[in-house]
């Protein structure tokens, strides 16, 4: 009787490397130590330190349910329920906006204006919340706004919150854009809009087009249409001497500078992400 292989957690993570490469995954080494460190509830470094561990039956069968979702091009994220952005470690959910690392820039666009400062900060489309929770982090005398259409977000929103101690500081508002705030009454306003244009949505990446929710993603005709009204709104509801600051598409950043002083921002500017691309446009109501 031939005797039944055992697999290690070495011979899992080749053979699922080479497999998912062959498949023509973007990312395959990525995804797999991501999909074994949730199997096996170990972080990524700590995968190498026990690559001679053999894997039990349960853990292998759960891990190929994993990689099974994952050639369906779901993104890893909704695979495990966690994202990273930042410093810290985001819950997501289905239907939920996924973080994307190029967004870091306008934490720290956001990070450098408001540091050492005071004040109410709404977050317009906050997803998981992971841009405003970021920013309260490391701004312990700001409060923070977290506006969304989604109620599903929302309840992403707030146990993320829970988990970053900031229930106390970090408050969850079903909205469309800022209409709820009635006057001039915030010292910031950030967010990470729609805005890919509507004719692009379907030639997105599969994991982009198939499984994330268009109205987090589709900005109009132009890509622009969100973020039209949002500079408007942003610009009512701040107190003199407040900051405002978006993420960008490619190519939009000169756009949306014009739009920033069209409405009355003044010291408006592009800041670049760690590919060069102009990814936040931040302005001030002087």
């Amino acid at each position: 009787m031939e005797k039944k292989k055992i697999w290690t957690v070495k011979d899992v993570l080749d053979w699922t490397v080479r497999y998912l490469t062959e498949k023509g995954l973007p990312s395959p080494r990525q995804d797999v130590e991501y999909m074994l460190s949730f199997v096996l509830n170990t972080s990524r470094l700590n995968l190498y330190m026990q690559l001679d561990r053999p894997m039990n039956n349960k853990e292998l069968n759960l891990f190929k349910t994993l990689v099974k979702r994952r050639l369906k091009r779901e993104p890893l994220q909704y695979i495990t329920g966690i994202a990273y952005l930042w410093k810290y470690e985001f819950l997501v959910e289905k239907g939920v906006f996924i973080p994307r690392r190029e967004t870091e820039t306008l934490i720290e666009v956001a990070l450098t204006a408001l540091k050492g400062t005071e004040g109410t900060v709404a977050d317009v489309g906050t997803g998981t919340g992971c841009v405003l929770l970021s920013l309260l982090k490391e701004t312990p005398l700001f409060t923070g706004i977290g506006v969304d259409i989604s109620p599903k977000a929302l309840a992403v929103f707030k146990k993320n919150a829970y988990r970053l101690k900031l229930s106390g500081r970090a408050f969850p508002i079903k909205g469309n854009c800022l209409s709820f705030v009635k006057n001039e009454s915030l010292e910031a306003v950030i967010s990470n809009p729609p805005y890919i244009k509507s004719d692009e949505l379907d030639s997105l990446q599969e994991e982009i087009s198939l499984y994330e929710p268009k109205e987090a993603l589709d900005g109009g005709r132009d890509g622009l249409f969100f973020i039209r009204r949002l500079v408007k709104e942003a610009y009512r509801v701040l107190k003199k001497g407040g900051f405002f600051a978006t993420e960008v598409g490619h190519g939009q950043a000169e756009a949306v500078r014009f739009l920033f002083r069209q409405t009355g921002f003044k010291k408006v500017e592009s800041h670049k992400d760690l590919s060069g691309i102009e990814r936040v446009v931040s302005g001030w109501k002087l």
